[in-house]
């Protein structure tokens, strides 16, 4: 699966899973939960990412389902700054 994410985007996400294998690549498919994304670590990465990015993420977008995998949570980042 492509990912057409920046390293921005990926030292940020890898930096929230405590779980991950540091050399493995950063796949869209991957489960962020799966990895130890808990509720906590959510709103600490969309805080950052919002912070990086200068992006707001909408109150609709703040669900477990937009944390599932880094595709599903970049698909939320580009639409964020596509809005901008």
């Amino acid at each position: 699966m492509a990912t057409n994410w920046d390293d921005t985007y990926e030292k940020l996400v890898r930096a929230a899973l405590t779980d991950y294998p540091p050399t493995a690549p950063l796949r869209a498919d991957v489960p962020l939960p799966a990895h130890g994304l808990d509720s906590l670590g959510m709103v600490g990465l969309s805080a950052r990412l919002e912070d990086a990015y200068g992006i707001e993420f909408p109150e609709g977008a703040l669900v477990p389902a937009s944390f599932a995998t880094p595709g599903d949570l970049w698909r939320v980042v580009s639409g964020c700054l596509a809005d901008r």
